[in-house]
């Protein structure tokens, strides 16, 4: 860059400011998408059951309202009142079934208990439109605006409410909780008070930009949605920091303004380019997943990433040139210790080290690879102890699981429809089907039936059933039930059928993810190996960068499973691939700085100086990104969302550790095979010196 680009430096900020305003006001534009089942492949068995059944019925939302306390008449009459909420198709009760003016003890016992039981009603509600419609949203206010707040909700409309307000509301609060922490760990390795507002008005305006181009993208997950903003502010701030670090050391020289900053990029150029490769390369393997759900985020992340990179790169010299007599005035002394005893600390403690990676290795990577995985939308949305699952649990306490599967089958032969659902009852894992054949019998002509059950059940081709499973939605249980449905479906109906629900899409989104993960890992390791191997020209020094990180990778992943705990699948997914695109800048920098002071020192004396040199950026990175993902996982109420920053955060802090205190050993340990695998690596006479110490 040359120095006339800083004369015209008023001229930058006006623009980037301009771009900024119009993208603030682009953000809010962008559609967010919260159906995950979109997000797999059109080829997919779940999404061409969706086609058919929007087709023939429409992609209906529905829920379950239970209310307390109500006699049967009572609940009766709220049911006539649920089903004149607009936005509502219809409301299945046991008046359907049985007289609702004979004495209840007269009735089937059986059906009965399925929609009342000790005085609590259940409702089965089905909605016009879809589960993430807005018009559906109003119609369950509106039915607890008549239930009243004592009423139980669930359901995939319920939940869809649920995760939509989450998502708006909680970006905010999670925003209002980091600005604070990010602020004070900016404060912390700055020299000026300034910096840490230019740190963040430049990859702020990075984040704008970035969030408001996502408009051309057509719409983003809600899961990007809440995540992308907060995680290029953390991942990009390494870019800011680098520069301008630079451009103090060369300050520090005594060169004016200008010419320092030209200095500064030129140095930092190289590095900035390969952190924002290799970070770009986590992104870009998660565009190789076959459920869309990585390329989502891979797309918008990756975008991120780059345009943080031009934002330091053009914005941030302007800037900082137009503020640098704030920041020579606001000056003050380093909060950061020097890192040379820290250095001279972990070259001491080398063995140890070593011989503590080498146990902790093994069973991290078997401890990551044996984790109990969920994959279902509902292990994603709905976490413990929230009001949503608390309702839930009311429900299934009183009437059972809600878990339905939808199947269609060609229509014309009720009486064949009849023996299916009866074979179907008859299993103890079901506990209802709902069809025409079981909810008004099989002789009633079509002119008697009212038009609105008629539509309920039958479409231009295919007659609906809806069993309601007694298991829950991810289990192995429910896998088995579900293949042994579809087994008796085949034998009612070999020419076809169709069937959809949670359990269908579960099993269908696990096999892809577990097939889409080795590819990921594979590309990722990949693509970061080579942007190493040209940048450093060197075959070895890939290899002990990419694991380190691996082996922060794994310890961080095998936590979860000697916990106990279960963990989503896409979440590990996800974060493996940004754990090494975003960590693996520390490792490049710690490097860097070690070949930088090889040239002029002995190997351990280089390692103590890269460790003081970068220490303190890394461990600023590190905590920024640490900062973000707990913040994130501990206030978000969305389960994915929690598990997400939780993971991402302590890999953070991972990576940032096992930098400083595990690569400078192999650096060291290496030493001799770096400089043979490392072309033009030039040393000064050393080797005599080396040769002595050794």
């Amino acid at each position: 860059m040359k120095h006339q680009y800083f004369k015209r430096r008023w001229s930058v900020l006006i623009g980037f400011g301009t771009l900024c305003l119009i993208c603030l006001m682009l953000w809010p534009l962008v559609s967010v998408n919260y159906n995950l089942s979109a997000y797999l492949p059109e080829s997919s068995q779940t999404r061409q059951a969706m086609a058919v059944i929007d087709e023939e019925f429409g992609l209906s939302g529905a829920a379950q309202v239970m209310v307390e306390d109500v006699s049967f008449q009572e609940a009766v009459a709220l049911k006539e009142q649920i089903a004149k909420v607009k936005g509502v198709k219809s409301v299945i009760f046991a008046d359907d079934m049985i007289d609702a003016y004979q004495p209840l003890e007269q009735a089937d016992p059986a059906l009965l208990e399925q929609y009342y039981k000790e005085g609590a009603a259940l409702f089965q509600v089905e909605f016009l439109q879809d589960d993430y419609s807005l018009e559906t949203e109003a119609a369950l206010d509106g039915i607890r605006a008549i239930v009243g707040e004592g009423a139980s909700f669930s359901g995939s409309s319920v939940n869809a409410v649920a995760m939509r307000d989450a998502t708006v509301n909680e970006l905010a609060t999670i925003s209002l909780f980091l600005m604070p922490i990010f602020i004070g760990i900016l404060i912390l390795s700055s020299s000026s008070w300034l910096e840490p507002l230019l740190y963040l008005a430049v990859i702020g305006v990075s984040v704008l930009i970035n969030m408001g181009t996502n408009l051309a993208l057509g719409d983003i997950s809600f899961i990007t949605q809440m995540t992308a903003a907060l995680l290029q502010l953390a991942i990009s701030m390494d870019y800011s920091l680098f520069l301008l670090h630079r451009f103090r050391e060369c300050r520090g020289q005594g060169l004016e303004p200008a010419k320092a900053m030209h200095i500064a990029l030129r140095e930092s150029r190289s590095s900035l380019f390969a952190s924002c490769l290799t970070t770009v390369a986590g992104f870009v393997a998660l565009m190789f997943m076959q459920y869309g759900i990585g390329a989502d985020m891979g797309l918008v992340l990756g975008k991120g990433i780059v345009i943080s990179l031009l934002c330091v790169l053009f914005l941030l010299p302007p800037l900082a040139l137009v503020c640098v007599k704030g920041l020579d005035r606001t000056a003050h002394r380093p909060f950061l210790p020097r890192f040379e005893k820290l250095g001279r600390g972990i070259l001491k403690a080398r063995w140890p080290i070593l011989a503590l990676a080498l146990l902790v290795a093994i069973p991290a990577f078997l401890g990551q690879g044996a984790n109990r995985f969920v994959y279902g939308e509902t292990s994603l949305l709905v976490s413990e102890g929230t009001q949503i699952a608390q309702e839930q649990e009311k429900i299934a306490e009183r009437f059972g699981t809600y878990n339905p599967l939808v199947v269609l089958v060609e229509k014309g032969d009720r009486g064949k429809e009849n023996q299916l659902a009866q074979a179907l009852t008859a299993r103890e894992d079901v506990r209802q089907v709902q069809s025409l054949a079981t909810s008004v019998g099989v002789g009633i002509p079509d002119e008697m039936l009212p038009a609105g059950v008629l539509e309920q059940f039958e479409g231009p081709h295919y007659a609906r059933m809806v069993v309601m499973l007694d298991l829950p939605q991810e289990s192995e249980e429910t896998y088995a039930a579900v293949e042994q449905i579809k087994g008796t479906l085949q034998s009612y109906y070999p020419d076809g059928y169709v069937v959809l629900g949670q359990p269908t899409s579960i099993t269908e989104i696990k096999a892809l993810v577990e097939s889409d993960y080795t590819i990921v890992n594979a590309v990722a390791i990949g693509i970061v190996a080579l942007i190493i191997l040209f940048t450093f020209r060197s075959l070895l020094l890939p290899v002990l960068l990419v694991f380190v990180i691996q082996l922060s990778i794994w310890i961080n992943m095998c936590i979860p499973y000697f916990q106990g705990a279960a963990i989503s699948f896409i979440g590990y997914m996800i974060v493996s691939a940004i754990q090494l695109g975003a960590t693996i800048d520390y490792a490049i920098l710690l490097t860097n700085r070690y070949l930088d002071f090889r040239r002029i020192q002995d190997k351990r004396a280089a390692a103590v100086s890269a460790v003081a040199a970068s220490a303190g950026t890394i461990l600023t990175s590190a905590g920024i990104l640490c900062a973000v993902g707990l913040t994130e996982g501990f206030v978000s109420s969305i389960p994915g969302v929690s598990d997400l920053g939780m993971l991402i955060g302590r890999g953070a802090a991972l990576s940032g550790i096992l930098v400083v205190a595990l690569l400078p050993q192999l650096l060291v340990l290496f030493d001799k095979a770096i400089g043979k695998t490392t072309w033009h690596w030039r040393r000064k006479k050393q080797q005599s010196l080396e040769k002595g110490k050794a």
